[in-house]
This record gives structure tokens, sequence and C-alpha cells, in this order.
């Protein structure tokens, strides 16, 4: 196995990463910075509840941060990434990256 491949394993070896909406929100958060939580919701197409629990699992990894903001239409709840969330796609997206220009 190559060196690449064992880093890229490592990575999704994590419980907060090995999961493809995880993925998903991480990678959106990485071009977006932050969005809000109905924003991602409509991106995304899956129910609140399921994207409330993926949320909470990356929060607790230390991946994003969940705040609530007061807006003209109401409260809202943002979801940014935090400095481990986007050291982590960038290495995901190196190795990925690495991986597909050895083809």
């Amino acid at each position: 196995m190559s060196d690449d491949l064992k880093k890229l394993m490592e990575i999704l070896s994590d419980p907060a990463l090995n999961n493809s909406i995880r993925l998903g929100i991480l990678l959106a958060l990485f071009g977006l910075e932050s969005i809000n939580f109905s924003q991602l919701l409509k991106i995304l197409n899956i129910p609140k509840s399921s994207l409330y629990t993926h949320l909470q699992v990356l929060e607790e990894g230390g991946y994003i941060r969940m705040t609530k903001k007061f807006t003209a239409l109401g409260p809202r709840t943002f979801i940014e990434i935090t400095e481990k969330g986007k050291e982590v796609m960038r290495q995901y997206l190196m190795l990925v990256n690495k991986m597909s220009d050895k083809k």
C-alpha cells in the first residue's frame, strides 16, 4: 500500500470523517467558509434531523463550529469550518489529487 493511501486511510479512520455526508459537508464548507443550516439542508437534500446529527458529530470532532445568530428573518444557525477542518480537507484533497495524478 502506498504512503499516500495509508495517509488517506488514516484521515478516513476518524469516525467523524468516515461518512460521505460528513465529508460532503466539510467539502462544501471548505469552499464557502460559512453557511446557514437551511442552505446546507437544501444542498444536501437530507432530513433535518440527519443533518443536525452529522453536524453534531463534526462539531464534537472539532471540524466545524455552529453558532446561532439573529437575522432580519429570525434566528438562524450558521455553520463554519474550523482551522482543524480546513487542514484535514487540504490534506484529503491533496492526497486524492496525488493519487489520481499517478494514474
